[in-house]
């Protein structure tokens, strides 16, 4: 069970995650990621709605 999921962070930058061993989450989640040392928190959209990025993630969440 693994998934690739789309961050969208505040400063506008995009990073891509692969998960393993979670479930998906599901849209209103809201998940921990670590970046740079640092555990940021995010909301999960759904799936991401640019056709480009929707081929690159199964999921997208913006940094809260």
């Amino acid at each position: 069970m693994e998934h690739d999921l789309l961050l969208r962070r505040k400063d506008g930058s995009v990073r891509c995650f692969r998960v393993y061993d979670r479930p998906m989450p599901k849209h209103g989640d809201t998940i921990t990621l670590p970046i740079d040392g640092r555990l940021i928190k995010a909301s999960v959209k759904g799936s991401p709605k640019e056709p480009e990025m929707a081929a690159l993630a199964d999921a997208e969440a913006v940094e809260i």
